[in-house]
């Protein structure tokens, strides 16, 4: 063989040659064509044909957008398919967002993972369920609307609260209904439940009362999580935690009554139990200490003080470095020897007991724990274990009453009230500290809580609990590794560990509790029949009945006589229903009661929130779980993991992400696919998900990859009528296609199913690249272009193109909407005014999936990437021998049956070479490529150096040229 690399060097010029050796291997295609005779043969090239636009300028996105959301009638498909789809039903039920605000990121990643998720199932056949809805009540939506008209020297009513909320919660739920539907999301947007709709409060007055009759809805005094700067107590779900919370921790002695047993003759003065808390305000509303059965205590001295202190056997030493001390141990013993052990109050001279504590610990502190009942869950249950009394000396601000040392009256207990307190308990306080630990605040105030015994209304979870981790346990999470599937498993540790729910609100803007209660006793009053007639006056009188009408009018004479009291006996509540509960009983108003929604979709912090409250209030009123399955989502953070917030200005609009900001250049507008690409490709992967021009235009290019091989698909159709309209002969390479064409196709709807959006983006983008445009539509131009429009090896290669654009547009349709059905737009062999979502559910054969031609090109690539690695520019210039044994040889023959030489074989096409020869190795060695400088002349039409002299056609060409002519005669 002549060596090719001296060939090309006398062949061309320095110049030419540079531009060979520069040229993409394997991508012959797009190496543009000498100049010479272009014009003579341009027009008898079959290229592409097509106005599906390659590019759509920042500048015309949203108009774009919204040509296709009016011309291919997004607004109406949800309707369509219940109308017309007979398939199974797939219920996704929404979880209300509240109606406090513009569209952000958070609603963006929410409603696009719901509209792929619907959009699938559609393209499957399934007849989807999806009522929108919003969470219209609660202490979010009464401040931001009191705040807009209130000011400082006035005040509002309560009816004029819930007016100016109720109306600007409509403003908010028209403008992000508005955004919602624009991000194309397919919804019944003409039917939406709101939470203060008056239907649907009626259906909550019944739900509770469902509950209250079934004894699962009590009244009782107990400390629930309190909220001084809102006034009102709070659910978990409603707080949040701050790990940089800084509290004054300190050590305090209380003077013992009574000494343990083991103690008494090492006790010359006074003997002090030893405690440790990060709520000194909590002091002087002690009522026991706490200790550890099972753990040992001693009893030491400090520094030869003649004083003597009880603390944890383990914590001895640690105390002793915190207050500087030297700690000598006089004795120890066992925690039980504290039982019938007492000490006075820390301000007065009442003996208190020593009682057991399953919460008390000796990891840290003094091993023993103060207890303060009307402060603390733990505090409380011992209280009720011990029948202590549970007191409350703190009021709706958060100040100490009138019922404790003066000193502290009226005091705000988390400021000025932990001042007073170390004050007057400064001779028992031994040391403080800083205590940097994580705290409760008001997720809406960004105050910190408190613990406050106060009378509540509660779901008594203890009695659901257990059936709904049983579950709980039968529901499938997704994603079904990592953050959520731990999310899931700390739900169910949480249910376990709940012994009650705070469902009671000191607000006025929300669903009225709706009891009344006796003046003399307090006893709460309601019935069924109660429950019916203010439904009646709601139906009359509109949902802010509770607070225009009297109790006079609220109550009827019946319902008196019925209860055995006169209506001066009776005052109504002034609570509302927490809006957890509010929204936790949507599914039995938006479903129905008995029916189950396939899916419910939210972020992950409604594992605590609305997943916690909704399976709850289901299991109580229908025995079951009110979902099958949970799809969790993480939150938008900036590029750098930040949380977004408008005083680090990294906060992202994403209506500026589809229209563009102020500054084109820095904020283009990339439209509505685009922003529904970065939701599927991040969204489902990580708890964090971050978002910023670097994202974005990442998620544009995969958009504008998609679109570029989009087109070429579309105009390689161009002149076809029908897919398989007349003769086809299919190479191995077509075959090929069409059996990636079924894996990839089966892959990506496995995919869909089990929420793994990522991954759909991730093979679409790796096949658009990989498969179709470096692969088979970089092999098969030369048949596409240059072959008889009818020639049965071109319609062969056109069918595929048609297939691979109907597999892709299908397989990307559910995140890119509004290119799919731009693609159907402009596609040839669809019909005008077709819809790709109206266009049924895409079956593609069985006998696509061929693994014997995979194996079959498996080989062939094999050598054509030895002829590459031989050939440094343009492969059509060389012939390429190829010598085989065995079953290689066999399969290559595939490729040229005839064996031998050939200038137009699927071998040659494969390998992009103007001549192959295909020979046996007798030898049984491996298969080996060999190339050399084409025999072959430049043919100035299809480029290929086959041609039998200079200037002259190939064969090929010549005969098209011939049948191109006798045509136009």
């Amino acid at each position: 063989m002549t060596c090719l690399k001296c060939f090309l060097l006398s062949k061309y010029s320095a110049i030419k040659f540079n531009f060979f050796k520069n040229v993409k291997r394997n991508t012959s295609s797009k190496v543009k064509p000498i100049n010479v005779g272009k014009k003579r043969y341009s027009d008898t090239i079959l290229l592409p044909k097509t106005k599906f636009p390659l590019h759509i300028t920042p500048k015309n996105r949203s108009e774009n957008d919204t040509m296709l959301f009016e011309t291919c009638r997004f607004s109406s498909l949800y309707q369509w398919q219940r109308e017309n789809i007979n398939g199974p039903k797939f219920v996704l039920h929404d979880g209300p967002p509240y109606a406090n605000g513009l569209p952000h990121m958070g609603h963006a990643v929410n409603k696009v993972l719901k509209d792929v998720t619907l959009r699938h199932k559609l393209l499957q056949g399934f007849r989807v369920h999806y009522v929108p809805g919003w969470d219209c009540h609660g202490l979010p939506i009464e401040l931001k609307a009191v705040q807009q008209v209130m000011r400082s020297d006035t005040s509002m009513s309560a009816v004029q609260i819930r007016h100016t909320a109720r109306e600007f919660a409509r403003k908010a739920i028209a403008a992000q209904r508005e955004v919602f539907r624009s991000w194309g999301v397919l919804a019944d947007w003409d039917d939406c439940y709101f939470t203060f709709d008056k239907q649907y409060m009626k259906n909550q007055l019944h739900q509770f009362f469902n509950m209250y009759e079934r004894g699962l809805i009590f009244r009782d005094r107990k400390p629930v999580f309190w909220s001084p700067s809102s006034r009102t107590a709070l659910a978990e779900a409603e707080l949040e935690y701050v790990p940089s919370h800084r509290s004054r921790a300190v050590v305090a002695r209380l003077r013992l009554t009574r000494v343990p047993d083991p103690a008494r003759g090492c006790t010359a003065g006074p003997a002090y139990a030893l405690v440790w808390t990060t709520t000194p305000w909590t002091l002087p509303l002690n009522q026991a200490v706490c200790y550890a059965p099972a753990a040992r205590y001693t009893l030491v001295s400090l520094d030869d003080s003649g004083d003597t202190y009880v603390v944890a056997q383990d914590l001895a030493a640690e105390l002793g470095r915190q207050l500087g001390a030297t700690v000598e141990v006089l004795t120890t013993f066992e925690g039980s020897c504290l039982k019938d052990c007492s000490y006075y109050h820390p301000l007065d001279e009442r003996a208190l007991p020593f009682l057991p504590g399953e919460h008390v610990t000796t990891d840290k502190g003094t091993g023993l724990v103060h207890c303060a009942p009307g402060h603390g869950p733990d505090d409380f249950l011992v209280a009720l274990k011990h029948n202590i009394a549970v007191e409350c000396r703190v009021d709706e601000d958060g100040c100490y009453t009138d019922e404790v040392h003066h000193a502290l009256r009226g005091l705000p207990v988390l400021t000025a009230g932990t001042e007073a307190a170390l004050e007057v308990l400064s001779h028992d306080i031994l040391h403080e500290e800083e205590f940097v630990h994580s705290y409760p605040y008001d997720w809406r105030t960004k105050q910190p809580v408190i613990w406050r015994a106060s009378q509540q209304w509660f779901v008594h979870t203890d009695r659901i609990k257990h059936a709904a981790m049983e579950e709980l346990g039968g529901v499938q999470v997704h994603p079904k590794h990592g953050t959520a599937a731990a999310s899931a498993r700390s739900l169910a540790s949480q249910l376990e560990r709940r012994p009650y729910w705070c469902i009671s609100r000191q607000r006025v803007w929300g669903t009225p509790i709706p009891v009344f209660y006796h003046r003399s006793d307090g006893r709460p009053l309601l019935s069924r029949s109660l429950i019916e007639h203010l439904c009646q006056l709601m139906d009359t009188h509109g949902p802010d009945f509770w607070w225009t009408l009297s109790t006079e009018q609220l109550v009827t004479a019946d319902w008196l006589e019925e209860q055995g009291v006169s209506v001066d006996d009776v005052e109504k509540g002034q609570d509302i229903l927490d809006i957890w509960f509010d929204s936790g009983l949507s599914w039995s108003w938006v479903l129905g009661g008995g029916k189950v929604a396939d899916l419910y979709l939210e972020g992950l912090d409604q594992f605590t929130g609305w997943f916690q409250s909704s399976l709850m209030t289901s299991v109580a009123l229908q025995g079951r779980a009110p979902y099958r399955a949970v799809f969790v989502h993480g939150f938008a953070v900036d590029e750098s993991g930040r949380k977004m917030s408008k005083s680090l200005g990294n906060v992202v609009d994403p209506q500026e992400i589809m229209r563009g900001g102020k500054d084109p250049k820095k904020q283009p507008a990339f439209g509505v696919d685009v922003l529904r690409w970065w939701v599927a490709c991040h969204a489902t992967q990580h708890a964090s998900i971050p978002v910023g021009q670097g994202v974005l235009r990442n998620s544009a290019d995969h958009v504008q990859k998609l679109r570029g091989v989009l087109r070429f698909l579309l105009g390689a159709a161009h002149d076809m009528a029908a897919a398989g309209d007349g003769e086809e002969q299919f190479f191995v390479l077509d075959r090929y296609l069409l059996h990636t064409l079924h894996e990839l196709h089966s892959e990506v709807v496995a995919m869909y199913d089990n929420y793994q959006y990522n991954s759909v983006c991730t093979s679409l983008v790796n096949y658009v690249t990989n498969e179709v445009s470096n692969l088979y539509c970089s092999l098969c131009k030369d048949r596409l272009y240059c072959e008889l429009k009818d020639d049965p090896r071109r319609r062969a290669c056109q069918t595929v193109l048609v297939h691979i654009l109907e597999v892709l547009t299908h397989c990307m349709a559910p995140v890119l909407p509004h290119l799919a059905e731009e693609v159907y737009l402009h596609h040839p062999q669809c019909p005008e005014g077709r819809s790709l979502f109206r266009s049924g559910r895409l079956e593609l054969p069985d006998n696509w999936s061929d693994p014997g031609v995979a194996r079959a090109m498996e080989v062939g690539l094999g050598v054509r990437r030895q002829v590459n690695k031989l050939v440094p520019g343009n492969t059509w210039e060389v012939a390429a021998t190829i010598r085989a044994s065995g079953e290689v040889f066999e399969t290559l023959k595939t490729f040229q049956p005839e064996g031998g030489a050939s200038t137009d074989s699927q071998l040659t096409e494969l390998l992009q070479v103007s001549e192959a020869r295909l020979l046996e190795d007798g030898g049984g060695g491996e298969t080996r490529a060999e190339v050399s400088p084409s025999e072959g002349k430049l043919c100035e039409r299809c480029r290929r150096h086959t041609s039998p002299e200079e200037g002259r056609p190939c064969r090929r060409c010549e005969k098209v040229l011939r049948a191109l002519g006798a045509a136009a005669r």
